[in-house]
Formats: C-alpha cells, structure tokens, sequence
C-alpha cells in the first residue's frame, strides 16, 4: 500500500535526555535524507553524520540509520535519525523536516499502522505493542511480547487452516456434485468440526486467561455485615484504603484497590454487607454488591468465626450464598478472627472450595491468602502464553457460537449449501481477529490509542 504522505515524529519520550530518536517513514524518506545528511546513508548501517539545517549549517551530529522498503518496520523507506536529547535540537530538526514537501508529523499509532497494512505484522501483533508499552506485570508484559511474536495469531491461523481444509472440500463437493462419494464427504465433514471444535475450546480458554492478564483478574470480597471485609480490603492491600468500624452496614459503596502480588496484578473490590434491610441507601449499596458479585472472576466470602463459630452453620451460610451466583465464579470462603477463636486449620479443601482462616487484626493467614492468590493466578497463567484483548474473545466466542451453529445445522439437515454458508461467517469473524477482514472504523480505534512515534 502506498501512501502520498511521508511522515515523522519522535519516538523517545519528549523531554532531555541523553539520546532522543526521530523517525521518518514513507516514499521521501529519502529525499528527507538528502536534505538532512547529504546523501542517502548506507543502508543498514550506524552511520555518524551530520544534520544539516536549511542553509547547510549542523543543527546536530549523530547517528543515522537507512532501511530501505520492503525490509523495515513499515515496508516503507525508513529514516531513524539520533541525535542529543535537547528539545530545542529536536525541535529545530522537526521543523526542518517539516518544510520538506508532502512530509507531516505522524498520528497516533501510525507507524504500526503502516506495519499492518503494508502486511509487515497482523492486527493481533500491532495491538500487542500498545499492551507491551502498557504492561504492569511481568507476566502481561512476558505475554505481551509473546503476541508481538505471533504466538497468538498462529492459534488463529490453525483455526483458520482447518477452516480453509474444510470449506475447500465442501466448495469442491457443491460444484461437483455429480461426482465423488457422498458418503466419504459426510465422514469428512464430521471429523473436520469435531477437530474444529475441539480446538475453538482450547484457544478460547487460552484466550479468556490472556483477556485477564491484560485487564486484571477481579477480585470481590463479600459477606455478612460486620465480617470483617473492609479489613481484609485493607490488609491485601497494605493499607487504610477503607474506613473501618464496629458499626454494621459502614460500607455502602464499592471501594476499588489494584494490587500488585510478585508480579499479579489484581483488582479488590469491597463491597456492602449482604443483609435485608430497610434502608434506602444501604439497599443500594447492596444491589451493587450483588452485581459485582455476578461480574467477578473470584469471589472472597468473609465469615465472622465469633458469630458463626458453628461448622454447619457456617456450611449453610455458605451453600446460602453458593445458590445466588454462577458455578463459573471461583469462591474462596474466609473465616475471620482467628484471633477469638481458635481455629483446628490454617487452610483446609472441601470438595471444589478453600477455606482460609485468618485474621485482619493481627495479620494472621493473610500471607497464606496472598499465596493463594498468587499460585492460582499462576497456575492459570502457565497455560496463557499471549496477551489478549476484549475484542478478541467476543470475535472467538461469536466464531464459536458459529461453528456449533454449523454443526447442529449439518446434523440435521445435511445440507451443505448451508454448511458452506456457516463456516464462510466462521471464517470472516476469525479473520476480523488478525485484520484479514476488518474496516476503517475499527483501525481508527485501535490505533488511536497508540503513542504518537508507534
């Protein structure tokens, strides 16, 4: 793709500094070059020059670096000029290049941009650079960089061979239908979704743990008034996040706090106690918990040991709670206070669920909780080897959605007209993925986003 435009920006921080890096990409990059330096440097070569201004005065001297198109990061001509960090410098050297015509200063995003659509990386790749400038954890930014690979756009490419394998034998079969075996299309057919599924299931759950690496995994604590939630809120959190009293119903709002444990990042939400109540502003308060609840990836259930010291009344609380959310949500039950009444375990496994039993006031357990945390994470994670975002999962679980839409339709009917239809949806949401099929709206947004110089 070629464009008229030749554009330019800084791509370190704004600002002085040792070092700051100009890059100009585009058919007159060269004659940018030329202005600039005098001639074209060699090409993928450090060359120490000088930068010229307008009546051939340095304005700096420093290095070059020339990447002719097709072999640079845009696939267009690449000019990277590095120069002394002052502002004025770069400033003097912006406006320079700036006079040369059909040269302007880039957009948002607009070098990858150019990286996408001259076919250099795909959609997933461009987006993984915007995650990897913003990761705030090891393992996002491990993931990230995973993405910019194309670890992810390969488990989207499997899909879409399998696809293409498929529809190539269905497309085949509908225009020659007078000859072949049906019978061995059938088999085909049957063995081809099957693999199909199966592998849909295995990079959606890839997919949906990268999603939560990229947005954090949230975390809600819930309970009974007065169990001691707001001060479990403060001590993951190591700090007076929320006010604290003896008072039942202190909390009516949800307090937010994103914390980071060796390298995890999550988010704890405290909620208001879970009670009937006539209250109006505390009713709120509580609608709110619920939805939170409802919206959450895992659940803390605190339960004050000094009221509910009973085994199978704590059970029967618990089972209570159980019944009003998704089996999907991960719940951890907290049994608080430890400190005024003893307790026979630390943390203990009955069937799907863990119990913890700490305390808030002295601080008991709560690095048992945090290891809990962190392994769970961890666990989840060693299968997640890309970043993924939003829009990645909801394309997948359309494109799924298709696929066993497809399916149901073939095992009823057999036709295969519709068949061939199905999978040609299948195909054209997998490919909005990695931008083989995409629009403008959806590019202006995504790289929008980006830093100007990216």
């Amino acid at each position: 793709m070629i464009h008229i435009d030749t554009i330019v920006a800084q791509v370190t921080a704004p600002g002085k500094s040792a070092v700051a890096i100009l890059r100009i990409s585009g058919s007159q990059a060269g004659q940018v070059a030329i202005k600039i330096l005098g001639q074209i440097p060699k090409s993928r070569f450090a060359n120490y020059s000088k930068f010229l201004g307008k009546n051939k005065s340095t304005l700096d001297k420093g290095i070059s670096l020339w990447f002719p198109s097709p072999y640079s990061l845009t696939g267009e001509d690449v000019l990277e000029l590095q120069g002394h960090g002052s502002p004025l410098i770069i400033d003097s050297l912006m406006k320079r290049i700036l006079s040369i015509k059909n040269v302007r200063i880039a957009k948002p995003g607009e070098f990858s941009e150019r990286a996408f659509l001259n076919g250099k990386i795909d959609l997933i790749q461009a987006e993984s650079i915007d995650d990897l400038i913003n990761s705030e954890t090891t393992s996002s930014m491990r993931a990230s960089l995973n993405s910019l690979q194309g670890d992810f756009s390969f488990y989207i490419k499997e899909l879409i061979k399998i696809l293409i394998s498929l529809r190539t034998h269905i497309e085949a079969s509908i225009d020659f239908s007078e000859e072949g075996n049906y019978d061995n299309l059938i088999d085909l057919v049957n063995l081809k979704i099957k693999e199909l599924i199966n592998k849909f299931k295995k990079v959606k759950i890839m997919a949906l743990q990268g999603s939560l690496l990229r947005e954090e995994k949230k975390i809600v604590i819930a309970g009974l008034p007065n169990a001691g939630k707001s001060s479990l809120l403060n001590a993951l959190s190591r700090c007076d996040r929320a006010i604290v009293t003896d008072v039942p119903g202190t909390t009516r709002d949800v307090l937010y706090e994103r914390i980071n444990i060796s390298g995890h990042l999550l988010e704890i939400i405290d909620t208001a106690g879970l009670r009937h109540t006539d209250d109006e502003v505390e009713k709120i308060g509580i609608e709110k918990a619920w939805k939170k609840i409802k919206e959450s990836d895992h659940v803390l259930f605190v339960i004050d040991k000094t009221l509910i010291s009973n085994e199978k009344h704590q059970k029967m609380i618990c089972q209570e709670f159980l019944k009003n959310i998704s089996n999907n949500i991960e719940v951890t039950f907290i049994l608080n206070k430890n400190d005024l009444v003893s307790s026979s375990f630390d943390s203990k496994k009955i069937g799907k669920f863990t119990y913890i039993s700490i305390s808030t006031r002295t601080g008991k357990n709560i690095d048992l909780l945090r290891h809990h945390l962190i392994k769970k994470e961890i666990n989840e994670s060693r299968e997640s080897t890309f970043i993924a975002r939003r829009r990645h999962v909801t394309q997948l679980n359309l494109a799924f959605s298709e696929v066993l839409k497809s399916n149901n339709i073939w095992k009823k009917f057999k036709n295969i007209e519709l068949l061939a239809e199905s999978l040609n949806l299948t195909h054209k949401l997998l490919g909005e993925i990695t931008g083989e099929f995409t629009s403008d709206d959806l590019l202006d947004h995504i790289f929008s986003n980006f830093c100007i110089g990216k």
